[in-house]
Protein backbone atom coordinates (compact mmCIF):
# COMPACT_ATOMS: atom_id res chain seq x y z
CA UNK A 1 0.00 0.00 0.00
CA UNK A 2 1.60 3.32 -1.05
CA UNK A 3 1.73 5.90 1.19
CA UNK A 4 -1.05 7.90 -0.78
CA UNK A 5 -3.34 5.17 0.28
CA UNK A 6 -2.19 5.11 3.73
CA UNK A 7 -2.93 8.84 4.17
CA UNK A 8 -5.86 8.67 1.96
CA UNK A 9 -7.38 6.45 5.17
CA UNK A 10 -5.82 8.66 7.32
CA UNK A 11 -7.91 11.63 6.79
CA UNK A 12 -11.28 9.33 6.20
CA UNK A 13 -10.66 8.19 9.57
CA UNK A 14 -10.35 11.71 11.33
CA UNK A 15 -13.30 12.92 9.20
CA UNK A 16 -15.47 10.09 10.63
CA UNK A 17 -14.28 10.56 14.27
CA UNK A 18 -15.05 14.32 14.10
CA UNK A 19 -18.70 13.30 12.28
CA UNK A 20 -19.19 10.79 15.23
CA UNK A 21 -18.33 13.05 17.92
CA UNK A 22 -20.02 16.66 16.24
CA UNK A 23 -23.48 13.98 15.98
CA UNK A 24 -23.14 13.36 19.81
CA UNK A 25 -22.93 16.61 20.64
CA UNK A 26 -25.92 17.75 18.22
CA UNK A 27 -27.54 15.01 20.33
CA UNK A 28 -26.85 16.33 23.93
CA UNK A 29 -27.02 19.27 22.97
CA UNK A 30 -30.87 19.56 21.88
CA UNK A 31 -32.08 18.40 25.33
CA UNK A 32 -29.48 20.58 26.93
CA UNK A 33 -30.97 23.60 25.04
CA UNK A 34 -34.16 23.57 26.03
CA UNK A 35 -33.52 22.59 29.48
CA UNK A 36 -35.02 25.37 31.76
CA UNK A 37 -33.60 26.32 34.95
CA UNK A 38 -34.92 24.99 37.69
CA UNK A 39 -34.55 24.34 41.71
CA UNK A 40 -31.19 25.72 43.18
CA UNK A 41 -30.04 27.14 39.32
CA UNK A 42 -32.09 30.43 40.35
CA UNK A 43 -29.81 30.51 43.36
CA UNK A 44 -26.87 30.88 40.89
CA UNK A 45 -28.35 32.73 38.17
CA UNK A 46 -29.25 35.40 40.69
CA UNK A 47 -25.90 34.93 42.69
CA UNK A 48 -27.41 37.73 45.82
CA UNK A 49 -27.79 35.70 48.32
CA UNK A 50 -25.84 33.71 50.85
CA UNK A 51 -26.60 30.23 49.36
CA UNK A 52 -24.54 31.87 46.37
CA UNK A 53 -21.82 33.01 48.10
CA UNK A 54 -19.31 29.92 48.03
CA UNK A 55 -17.46 31.14 51.57
CA UNK A 56 -20.85 30.47 53.55
CA UNK A 57 -21.67 27.49 51.53
CA UNK A 58 -18.10 25.68 52.24
CA UNK A 59 -18.69 27.09 56.02
CA UNK A 60 -22.16 26.33 56.42
CA UNK A 61 -23.16 23.93 53.93
CA UNK A 62 -21.42 22.08 51.91
CA UNK A 63 -17.87 20.85 51.27
CA UNK A 64 -18.48 20.33 47.22
CA UNK A 65 -15.63 23.56 46.51
CA UNK A 66 -15.35 22.06 43.06
CA UNK A 67 -19.28 21.71 42.01
CA UNK A 68 -20.48 24.88 44.00
CA UNK A 69 -18.16 26.86 42.45
CA UNK A 70 -18.55 25.60 38.69
CA UNK A 71 -22.67 25.60 39.45
CA UNK A 72 -21.53 29.56 39.98
CA UNK A 73 -19.65 30.05 36.97
CA UNK A 74 -22.19 28.25 34.31
CA UNK A 75 -25.10 30.01 35.32
CA UNK A 76 -23.28 33.43 35.13
CA UNK A 77 -22.34 32.70 31.60
CA UNK A 78 -25.04 33.13 28.95
CA UNK A 79 -27.80 30.61 28.07
CA UNK A 80 -26.27 29.27 25.14
CA UNK A 81 -22.42 29.35 26.09
CA UNK A 82 -22.90 27.05 29.09
CA UNK A 83 -25.54 24.54 27.40
CA UNK A 84 -22.98 24.47 24.59
CA UNK A 85 -20.15 23.41 26.95
CA UNK A 86 -22.03 21.32 28.95
CA UNK A 87 -22.69 19.49 25.39
CA UNK A 88 -18.94 19.42 24.98
CA UNK A 89 -17.83 18.42 29.28
CA UNK A 90 -20.48 15.51 28.21
CA UNK A 91 -19.50 14.18 25.41
CA UNK A 92 -15.24 15.29 26.39
CA UNK A 93 -16.02 12.42 29.81
CA UNK A 94 -17.44 9.68 27.33
CA UNK A 95 -14.32 10.57 24.63
CA UNK A 96 -11.81 10.43 27.58
CA UNK A 97 -12.71 6.84 29.25
CA UNK A 98 -13.12 5.29 25.62
CA UNK A 99 -9.39 6.43 25.45
CA UNK A 100 -8.67 5.91 28.58
CA UNK A 101 -6.82 2.03 27.60
CA UNK A 102 -5.43 3.25 24.67
CA UNK A 103 -3.69 5.99 26.97
CA UNK A 104 -2.62 3.37 29.58
CA UNK A 105 -1.38 0.51 27.21
CA UNK A 106 0.11 3.48 24.91
CA UNK A 107 -1.74 2.03 21.67
CA UNK A 108 -3.32 5.65 21.04
CA UNK A 109 -5.89 4.47 18.77
CA UNK A 110 -9.43 5.13 19.07
CA UNK A 111 -12.35 2.86 18.39
CA UNK A 112 -15.51 4.53 17.55
CA UNK A 113 -17.56 1.14 18.19
CA UNK A 114 -16.74 1.55 21.67
CA UNK A 115 -17.49 5.33 21.72
CA UNK A 116 -20.66 4.49 20.83
CA UNK A 117 -21.42 1.58 22.80
CA UNK A 118 -20.11 3.69 26.13
CA UNK A 119 -22.65 6.97 24.68
CA UNK A 120 -25.78 4.50 24.38
CA UNK A 121 -24.83 3.12 27.95
CA UNK A 122 -24.54 6.50 29.66
CA UNK A 123 -27.61 7.14 28.60
CA UNK A 124 -29.88 4.03 29.36
CA UNK A 125 -28.54 2.79 32.15
CA UNK A 126 -28.13 6.67 34.08
CA UNK A 127 -29.88 6.42 37.49
CA UNK A 128 -31.41 9.90 37.16
CA UNK A 129 -30.49 11.67 33.84
CA UNK A 130 -32.34 14.36 34.42
CA UNK A 131 -30.74 15.41 37.35
CA UNK A 132 -26.79 14.39 36.67
CA UNK A 133 -26.72 15.59 33.33
CA UNK A 134 -29.61 17.53 31.96
CA UNK A 135 -30.35 20.25 35.44
CA UNK A 136 -27.54 22.51 35.21
CA UNK A 137 -26.50 22.31 39.17
CA UNK A 138 -26.80 18.73 39.08
CA UNK A 139 -24.58 18.72 35.97
CA UNK A 140 -22.14 20.37 37.89
CA UNK A 141 -22.50 18.27 41.22
CA UNK A 142 -22.04 15.11 38.79
CA UNK A 143 -21.29 14.97 35.50
CA UNK A 144 -18.74 17.74 35.66
CA UNK A 145 -17.08 16.25 38.83
CA UNK A 146 -16.73 12.48 37.36
CA UNK A 147 -15.44 14.45 34.30
CA UNK A 148 -12.87 15.76 36.80
CA UNK A 149 -12.13 12.30 37.59
CA UNK A 150 -11.50 10.52 34.48
CA UNK A 151 -9.64 13.77 33.41
CA UNK A 152 -7.08 12.72 36.01
CA UNK A 153 -6.63 8.83 35.44
CA UNK A 154 -6.17 9.78 31.89
CA UNK A 155 -3.50 12.77 32.25
CA UNK A 156 -1.67 10.14 34.98
CA UNK A 157 -2.22 7.15 32.44
CA UNK A 158 -0.79 9.20 29.38
CA UNK A 159 2.28 10.72 31.48
CA UNK A 160 3.33 7.39 33.69
CA UNK A 161 6.05 6.47 31.34
CA UNK A 162 6.84 10.17 30.79
CA UNK A 163 9.82 11.94 32.26
CA UNK A 164 7.91 14.70 34.64
CA UNK A 165 8.44 18.16 33.64
CA UNK A 166 7.41 21.60 34.75
CA UNK A 167 4.17 21.85 33.77
CA UNK A 168 3.52 18.23 34.85
CA UNK A 169 3.89 19.43 38.82
CA UNK A 170 1.20 21.88 37.77
CA UNK A 171 -1.49 19.82 35.81
CA UNK A 172 -1.16 16.55 38.02
CA UNK A 173 -1.90 18.30 41.53
CA UNK A 174 -4.38 20.48 40.31
CA UNK A 175 -6.38 17.81 38.71
CA UNK A 176 -5.90 15.60 42.02
CA UNK A 177 -7.31 18.21 43.59
CA UNK A 178 -10.27 18.75 41.26
CA UNK A 179 -11.15 14.95 41.57
CA UNK A 180 -10.43 14.47 45.26
CA UNK A 181 -12.91 16.86 46.18
CA UNK A 182 -15.94 15.67 43.53
CA UNK A 183 -18.08 13.78 45.61
CA UNK A 184 -18.44 12.04 48.82
CA UNK A 185 -18.09 8.35 47.46
CA UNK A 186 -16.29 8.69 44.75
CA UNK A 187 -13.56 11.05 46.19
CA UNK A 188 -12.76 7.69 48.40
CA UNK A 189 -12.50 5.70 45.61
CA UNK A 190 -10.48 8.25 43.32
CA UNK A 191 -7.62 8.24 46.93
CA UNK A 192 -7.45 4.38 46.73
CA UNK A 193 -7.55 3.74 43.46
CA UNK A 194 -4.47 5.83 42.95
CA UNK A 195 -2.95 4.04 45.89
CA UNK A 196 -3.69 0.79 44.09
CA UNK A 197 -2.08 1.79 40.91
CA UNK A 198 0.91 3.28 42.99
CA UNK A 199 1.55 -0.11 44.02
CA UNK A 200 0.99 -2.37 40.77
CA UNK A 201 2.68 -0.03 38.36
CA UNK A 202 6.49 -0.13 37.78
CA UNK A 203 6.51 3.70 36.46
CA UNK A 204 4.40 4.99 39.17
CA UNK A 205 5.85 8.37 39.44
CA UNK A 206 2.61 10.19 38.48
CA UNK A 207 0.47 8.37 40.86
CA UNK A 208 2.89 9.55 43.44
CA UNK A 209 2.77 12.83 42.85
CA UNK A 210 -1.11 12.83 42.42
CA UNK A 211 -1.86 10.95 45.95
CA UNK A 212 -1.54 13.25 48.05
CA UNK A 213 -2.71 15.87 46.41
CA UNK A 214 -6.39 13.71 45.83
CA UNK A 215 -5.92 13.20 49.92
CA UNK A 216 -5.97 17.26 50.30
CA UNK A 217 -8.98 17.54 47.81
CA UNK A 218 -11.30 14.82 49.32
CA UNK A 219 -10.23 16.04 53.08
CA UNK A 220 -11.57 19.79 52.51
CA UNK A 221 -14.74 17.54 51.10
CA UNK A 222 -15.24 15.40 53.81
CA UNK A 223 -13.58 17.53 56.81
CA UNK A 224 -15.64 20.56 55.72
CA UNK A 225 -17.24 23.20 58.14
CA UNK A 226 -20.40 23.00 55.86
CA UNK A 227 -20.57 19.10 56.17
CA UNK A 228 -20.70 19.49 60.27
CA UNK A 229 -23.06 22.28 60.46
CA UNK A 230 -25.34 20.80 57.94
CA UNK A 231 -25.58 17.45 60.02
CA UNK A 232 -26.22 19.72 63.11
CA UNK A 233 -29.61 19.83 61.34
CA UNK A 234 -33.02 17.72 62.86
CA UNK A 235 -33.40 16.02 60.19
CA UNK A 236 -30.04 14.21 60.61
CA UNK A 237 -30.56 14.01 64.74
CA UNK A 238 -31.48 10.20 64.84
CA UNK A 239 -28.77 8.97 61.94
CA UNK A 240 -26.60 10.97 63.95
CA UNK A 241 -26.87 9.57 67.14
CA UNK A 242 -26.40 6.30 65.36
CA UNK A 243 -22.66 4.85 65.30
CA UNK A 244 -20.84 4.48 62.18
CA UNK A 245 -21.24 0.83 63.00
CA UNK A 246 -24.69 0.97 63.28
CA UNK A 247 -25.11 2.61 59.97
CA UNK A 248 -23.00 0.05 57.71
CA UNK A 249 -25.11 -2.65 59.56
CA UNK A 250 -28.28 -0.82 58.66
CA UNK A 251 -26.96 -0.51 54.76
CA UNK A 252 -25.51 -3.90 54.56
CA UNK A 253 -28.09 -6.27 56.19
CA UNK A 254 -31.13 -4.86 54.15
CA UNK A 255 -31.37 -4.25 50.79
CA UNK A 256 -30.40 -0.81 50.59
CA UNK A 257 -27.39 -1.37 49.45
CA UNK A 258 -28.26 -4.11 46.25
CA UNK A 259 -30.76 -1.63 45.28
CA UNK A 260 -28.00 0.86 44.60
CA UNK A 261 -27.16 -1.40 41.41
CA UNK A 262 -30.72 -2.02 40.09
CA UNK A 263 -30.72 0.83 37.07
CA UNK A 264 -27.04 -0.95 36.26
CA UNK A 265 -28.82 -3.94 34.28
CA UNK A 266 -28.02 -2.75 30.91
CA UNK A 267 -24.71 -2.58 32.11
CA UNK A 268 -24.24 -6.26 33.38
CA UNK A 269 -26.09 -6.82 29.95
CA UNK A 270 -23.17 -5.61 28.28
CA UNK A 271 -20.67 -7.21 30.77
CA UNK A 272 -22.30 -10.40 29.68
CA UNK A 273 -22.38 -10.19 25.80
CA UNK A 274 -19.18 -8.50 25.16
CA UNK A 275 -17.96 -12.02 27.34
CA UNK A 276 -19.83 -14.10 25.09
CA UNK A 277 -18.00 -12.38 22.18
CA UNK A 278 -14.65 -13.22 23.03
CA UNK A 279 -15.91 -16.73 23.78
CA UNK A 280 -17.37 -17.69 20.62
CA UNK A 281 -14.35 -16.09 18.81
CA UNK A 282 -11.85 -17.95 21.10
CA UNK A 283 -10.39 -15.15 21.44
CA UNK A 284 -9.01 -13.95 25.11
CA UNK A 285 -8.58 -10.31 25.77
CA UNK A 286 -4.82 -8.96 27.74
CA UNK A 287 -4.78 -9.52 30.97
CA UNK A 288 -3.61 -5.99 31.98
CA UNK A 289 -7.19 -5.08 30.46
CA UNK A 290 -8.89 -7.54 31.94
CA UNK A 291 -7.23 -6.40 35.64
CA UNK A 292 -7.72 -2.38 34.76
CA UNK A 293 -11.43 -4.07 33.92
CA UNK A 294 -11.48 -5.36 36.78
CA UNK A 295 -10.32 -2.91 39.54
CA UNK A 296 -12.79 0.08 38.16
CA UNK A 297 -15.49 -2.91 38.13
CA UNK A 298 -15.09 -3.21 41.85
CA UNK A 299 -14.22 0.45 42.26
CA UNK A 300 -17.92 1.22 41.51
CA UNK A 301 -19.04 -1.55 44.02
CA UNK A 302 -16.81 0.70 46.32
CA UNK A 303 -18.23 3.74 45.42
CA UNK A 304 -22.20 2.66 45.99
CA UNK A 305 -20.43 0.47 49.32
CA UNK A 306 -19.31 4.11 50.70
CA UNK A 307 -22.80 4.97 50.84
CA UNK A 308 -22.35 2.98 54.40
CA UNK A 309 -21.27 5.98 55.79
CA UNK A 310 -24.27 8.07 54.56
CA UNK A 311 -26.50 9.91 56.98
CA UNK A 312 -29.27 9.70 54.61
CA UNK A 313 -30.82 6.50 53.28
CA UNK A 314 -31.85 5.11 50.83
CA UNK A 315 -29.52 7.30 48.57
CA UNK A 316 -30.55 9.53 46.14
CA UNK A 317 -30.21 7.78 42.99
CA UNK A 318 -28.62 10.75 41.48
CA UNK A 319 -25.45 9.90 43.71
CA UNK A 320 -25.05 7.20 41.81
CA UNK A 321 -23.55 8.63 38.38
CA UNK A 322 -20.52 7.69 40.13
CA UNK A 323 -20.85 4.19 40.03
CA UNK A 324 -21.86 4.40 36.76
CA UNK A 325 -18.71 5.84 34.96
CA UNK A 326 -16.60 3.88 36.78
CA UNK A 327 -18.54 0.81 35.44
CA UNK A 328 -18.64 2.18 31.96
CA UNK A 329 -14.03 2.88 32.37
CA UNK A 330 -14.34 -1.25 33.32
CA UNK A 331 -16.41 -1.89 29.59
CA UNK A 332 -14.35 0.35 27.94
CA UNK A 333 -10.96 -1.75 28.92
CA UNK A 334 -12.52 -4.72 28.16
CA UNK A 335 -13.47 -4.04 25.14
CA UNK A 336 -10.33 -2.56 24.31
CA UNK A 337 -8.66 -6.23 23.32
CA UNK A 338 -11.69 -6.92 20.45
CA UNK A 339 -9.85 -7.10 17.21
CA UNK A 340 -12.10 -6.02 13.87
CA UNK A 341 -9.53 -5.84 10.87
CA UNK A 342 -10.81 -6.15 7.82
CA UNK A 343 -14.57 -7.47 8.87
CA UNK A 344 -17.64 -6.60 7.63
CA UNK A 345 -19.85 -4.28 9.83
CA UNK A 346 -22.63 -7.38 9.96
CA UNK A 347 -19.87 -9.35 11.10
CA UNK A 348 -18.49 -7.34 13.64
CA UNK A 349 -20.37 -8.56 17.53
CA UNK A 350 -20.40 -5.02 19.04
CA UNK A 351 -22.33 -3.41 16.32
CA UNK A 352 -25.28 -6.16 17.67
CA UNK A 353 -24.91 -4.74 20.86
CA UNK A 354 -25.26 -1.47 19.94
CA UNK A 355 -28.21 -2.07 18.08
CA UNK A 356 -29.58 -3.52 21.28
CA UNK A 357 -28.99 -0.61 23.08
CA UNK A 358 -30.07 1.91 20.36
CA UNK A 359 -33.92 0.48 21.24
CA UNK A 360 -34.26 1.56 24.99
CA UNK A 361 -32.45 4.32 23.73
CA UNK A 362 -34.42 6.08 21.31
CA UNK A 363 -37.34 5.49 23.53
CA UNK A 364 -35.61 7.01 26.34
CA UNK A 365 -34.06 10.27 23.96
CA UNK A 366 -37.45 11.08 22.25
CA UNK A 367 -39.37 11.07 25.38
CA UNK A 368 -36.71 12.98 27.43
CA UNK A 369 -35.74 15.44 25.15
CA UNK A 370 -39.87 16.01 24.07
CA UNK A 371 -40.46 16.26 27.27
CA UNK A 372 -37.71 19.23 28.11
CA UNK A 373 -38.83 20.94 25.07
CA UNK A 374 -42.40 21.31 26.94
CA UNK A 375 -41.39 22.15 30.22
CA UNK A 376 -39.53 25.14 28.29
CA UNK A 377 -42.68 26.53 26.94
CA UNK A 378 -44.55 25.47 30.43
CA UNK A 379 -41.28 28.04 31.90
CA UNK A 380 -41.56 30.63 29.85
CA UNK A 381 -45.97 30.27 30.43
CA UNK A 382 -45.42 30.48 34.14
CA UNK A 383 -42.94 33.43 33.93
CA UNK A 384 -45.85 35.33 31.96
CA UNK A 385 -47.54 34.13 34.90
CA UNK A 386 -45.32 35.48 37.36
CA UNK A 387 -44.76 38.84 35.67
CA UNK A 388 -48.32 39.82 34.86
CA UNK A 389 -48.69 39.01 38.82
CA UNK A 390 -46.33 41.83 39.42
CA UNK A 391 -47.45 44.13 37.27
CA UNK A 392 -50.88 44.15 38.58
CA UNK A 393 -49.88 43.66 41.87
CA UNK A 394 -51.50 40.66 43.08
CA UNK A 395 -50.75 39.65 47.02
CA UNK A 396 -49.85 35.65 45.72
CA UNK A 397 -49.26 34.94 42.14
CA UNK A 398 -50.64 31.49 41.83
CA UNK A 399 -48.33 29.37 38.76
CA UNK A 400 -48.99 25.75 37.80
CA UNK A 401 -46.76 22.52 38.20
CA UNK A 402 -44.52 21.80 35.76
CA UNK A 403 -46.19 18.32 33.45
CA UNK A 404 -42.93 16.36 32.50
CA UNK A 405 -45.34 14.41 30.56
CA UNK A 406 -44.70 10.51 29.24
CA UNK A 407 -40.58 9.45 30.21
CA UNK A 408 -39.17 5.94 29.54
CA UNK A 409 -37.48 5.87 32.76
CA UNK A 410 -39.59 8.72 35.47
CA UNK A 411 -35.44 9.18 36.77
CA UNK A 412 -35.13 11.05 33.14
CA UNK A 413 -36.71 14.18 34.81
CA UNK A 414 -35.10 17.42 35.64
CA UNK A 415 -35.58 18.36 39.82
CA UNK A 416 -38.68 20.11 39.56
CA UNK A 417 -37.94 21.25 42.96
CA UNK A 418 -39.87 25.14 43.33
CA UNK A 419 -36.87 27.46 45.13
CA UNK A 420 -35.37 30.42 44.30
CA UNK A 421 -38.21 31.87 42.35
CA UNK A 422 -38.61 34.71 44.12
CA UNK A 423 -35.17 36.16 44.14
CA UNK A 424 -35.19 35.29 40.78
CA UNK A 425 -38.25 37.35 39.82
CA UNK A 426 -37.10 40.33 42.50
CA UNK A 427 -40.59 39.31 44.07
CA UNK A 428 -40.66 40.56 47.80
CA UNK A 429 -42.79 39.98 50.76
CA UNK A 430 -45.34 40.38 51.47
CA UNK A 431 -46.04 38.80 47.95
CA UNK A 432 -45.43 35.40 47.46
CA UNK A 433 -45.26 32.86 44.53
CA UNK A 434 -47.65 30.29 45.01
CA UNK A 435 -48.36 26.78 43.00
CA UNK A 436 -51.47 25.93 42.13
CA UNK A 437 -53.36 23.11 44.53
CA UNK A 438 -54.60 21.33 41.46
CA UNK A 439 -52.37 19.24 39.51
CA UNK A 440 -51.91 20.79 35.88
CA UNK A 441 -52.51 17.69 34.00
CA UNK A 442 -51.80 18.20 30.35
CA UNK A 443 -49.07 19.52 28.82
CA UNK A 444 -50.42 22.98 28.55
CA UNK A 445 -47.75 24.39 26.58
CA UNK A 446 -48.71 22.63 23.89
CA UNK A 447 -51.47 25.11 21.59
CA UNK A 448 -53.03 21.70 20.34
CA UNK A 449 -54.30 21.02 23.63
CA UNK A 450 -54.70 24.41 24.91
CA UNK A 451 -57.22 25.24 21.67
CA UNK A 452 -59.03 21.55 22.01
CA UNK A 453 -62.75 21.66 21.99
CA UNK A 454 -63.86 18.01 22.47
CA UNK A 455 -67.04 19.47 23.28
CA UNK A 456 -67.79 22.91 22.15
CA UNK A 457 -69.71 25.31 24.50
CA UNK A 458 -70.92 28.63 25.52
CA UNK A 459 -72.42 29.21 28.73
CA UNK A 460 -72.48 31.97 30.38
CA UNK A 461 -70.95 32.17 33.93
CA UNK A 462 -71.85 35.96 34.73
CA UNK A 463 -70.82 38.84 33.75
CA UNK A 464 -68.96 38.31 30.04
CA UNK A 465 -67.94 34.97 30.93
CA UNK A 466 -68.37 31.99 28.78
CA UNK A 467 -67.50 28.50 29.21
CA UNK A 468 -66.37 27.80 25.85
CA UNK A 469 -65.15 24.05 26.22
CA UNK A 470 -64.73 21.02 27.97
CA UNK A 471 -61.86 18.40 27.33
CA UNK A 472 -60.55 15.23 29.01
CA UNK A 473 -57.28 14.77 28.44
CA UNK A 474 -54.71 11.46 29.26
CA UNK A 475 -52.00 12.19 32.00
CA UNK A 476 -49.45 10.79 29.95
CA UNK A 477 -47.11 10.69 32.87
CA UNK A 478 -49.10 7.77 33.85
CA UNK A 479 -50.82 4.73 31.99
CA UNK A 480 -54.35 5.17 33.00
CA UNK A 481 -55.30 8.58 34.32
CA UNK A 482 -57.20 11.44 33.20
CA UNK A 483 -58.08 15.07 33.83
CA UNK A 484 -60.87 16.91 33.31
CA UNK A 485 -60.06 20.68 31.80
CA UNK A 486 -62.41 23.38 31.21
CA UNK A 487 -61.74 26.46 28.89
CA UNK A 488 -63.12 29.96 29.55
CA UNK A 489 -62.94 33.21 27.41
CA UNK A 490 -63.07 35.58 30.40
CA UNK A 491 -61.05 35.43 34.02
CA UNK A 492 -63.52 34.00 36.81
CA UNK A 493 -61.72 35.92 38.93
CA UNK A 494 -63.22 39.27 37.61
CA UNK A 495 -66.93 37.86 38.52
CA UNK A 496 -65.96 36.37 41.59
CA UNK A 497 -63.89 36.22 44.82
CA UNK A 498 -61.65 33.05 45.11
CA UNK A 499 -61.94 33.59 49.15
CA UNK A 500 -65.68 32.83 49.27
CA UNK A 501 -66.51 30.89 45.98
CA UNK A 502 -65.11 27.78 44.32
CA UNK A 503 -65.61 26.40 41.05
CA UNK A 504 -67.24 23.04 41.35
CA UNK A 505 -66.72 20.45 39.02
CA UNK A 506 -68.77 17.21 39.30
CA UNK A 507 -67.82 14.24 37.67
CA UNK A 508 -70.82 11.58 36.97
CA UNK A 509 -69.97 8.13 35.71
CA UNK A 510 -69.93 4.70 35.76
CA UNK A 511 -68.18 1.69 34.23
CA UNK A 512 -70.91 -0.84 32.61
CA UNK A 513 -74.36 -0.43 31.58
CA UNK A 514 -75.59 -2.25 34.83
CA UNK A 515 -73.53 -0.53 37.45
CA UNK A 516 -74.71 2.52 39.57
CA UNK A 517 -73.42 5.86 38.37
CA UNK A 518 -71.25 7.62 40.97
CA UNK A 519 -70.26 11.35 41.43
CA UNK A 520 -66.26 11.91 41.42
CA UNK A 521 -65.44 15.70 42.96
CA UNK A 522 -63.21 17.48 40.69
CA UNK A 523 -63.68 20.89 42.64
CA UNK A 524 -61.21 23.58 41.99
CA UNK A 525 -59.82 26.74 43.50
CA UNK A 526 -60.93 29.71 41.04
CA UNK A 527 -56.94 30.44 42.05
CA UNK A 528 -56.35 27.35 39.94
CA UNK A 529 -57.01 29.54 36.53
CA UNK A 530 -54.31 29.70 34.21
CA UNK A 531 -54.03 32.20 31.47
CA UNK A 532 -52.64 31.02 28.00
CA UNK A 533 -53.09 31.82 24.33
CA UNK A 534 -55.66 33.86 24.96
CA UNK A 535 -57.61 31.09 27.10
CA UNK A 536 -58.63 30.83 30.65
CA UNK A 537 -58.49 26.82 31.94
CA UNK A 538 -58.78 24.54 34.88
CA UNK A 539 -57.45 21.79 34.80
CA UNK A 540 -58.61 18.87 37.58
CA UNK A 541 -57.33 15.10 37.51
CA UNK A 542 -59.76 12.59 38.00
CA UNK A 543 -57.65 9.15 38.15
CA UNK A 544 -58.87 6.61 35.92
CA UNK A 545 -61.95 7.87 34.85
CA UNK A 546 -61.94 7.67 31.15
CA UNK A 547 -64.10 9.94 28.93
CA UNK A 548 -66.12 6.56 27.55
CA UNK A 549 -67.16 6.35 31.26
CA UNK A 550 -68.85 9.59 32.02
CA UNK A 551 -72.21 10.11 31.19
CA UNK A 552 -72.23 13.97 32.36
CA UNK A 553 -70.22 16.92 34.19
CA UNK A 554 -71.49 19.33 36.66
CA UNK A 555 -70.14 22.53 36.63
CA UNK A 556 -71.09 25.95 38.22
CA UNK A 557 -69.93 28.35 40.97
CA UNK A 558 -70.24 27.43 44.75
CA UNK A 559 -70.54 29.94 47.46
CA UNK A 560 -69.03 28.83 50.23
CA UNK A 561 -70.41 31.67 52.57
CA UNK A 562 -74.11 31.49 51.52
CA UNK A 563 -73.28 27.57 50.90
CA UNK A 564 -75.87 28.11 47.48
CA UNK A 565 -74.69 27.29 43.91
CA UNK A 566 -74.65 31.18 42.08
CA UNK A 567 -74.12 29.45 38.85
CA UNK A 568 -74.92 25.35 37.73
CA UNK A 569 -75.13 23.66 34.77
CA UNK A 570 -74.77 19.93 33.26
CA UNK A 571 -73.05 18.72 30.49
CA UNK A 572 -74.35 15.39 29.29
CA UNK A 573 -71.40 13.72 27.39
CA UNK A 574 -73.11 12.55 24.73
CA UNK A 575 -72.38 15.77 23.49
CA UNK A 576 -69.11 14.91 22.07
Amino acid sequence: MNRLNISSIKNNRKKMILLCLGIAVILVLIPLAFTPISSDDFIYVTNNTKWSNLGWRYLHWSGRIVADSFSLILLQLPSFIYKFLKAIIWIGLLLLISYLPSLLNKKHTWEIRNFVILFLLYWVANPNLGQTSFWTVGFANYLLTNFFIVAYFALVFYLKDEKLRSWHFIAIPILGLLAGNSNENTSIVVILLTLFFLLIEKNNQTFLLGLPFTIIGTLTLLLSPGQHARLLNPTFQIAREQSIFQRLWNYFSTSLFIDTFKSFLLVFVVFILIGFIYLLRRQFPKKRNVVYSLIFFFSAVIANAAFGGSYVFPVAIRSLNGALVLFLISIAFILDDLLYDKIPVHKKSTSYIIALLCVPFFFGYFYATKSVISLHGQFNIRQEAILSGKKNNLATIYIPNYNVGKLYNESDSIDLYQAGLDMYYDVKKPVSIAQFTKDFSFDYSSKRLVNAEQIPLNTSFGGNVHLKALNVFKDTRTLNNYSINLTFDSSLLDVYSADNTTLFIHVNWKRDSTSKSTMFNADTSLNNQLFVDGKYIFSSPIEDIRPQDITSVDIGIYDTAAKKNLIETNIPMDKR
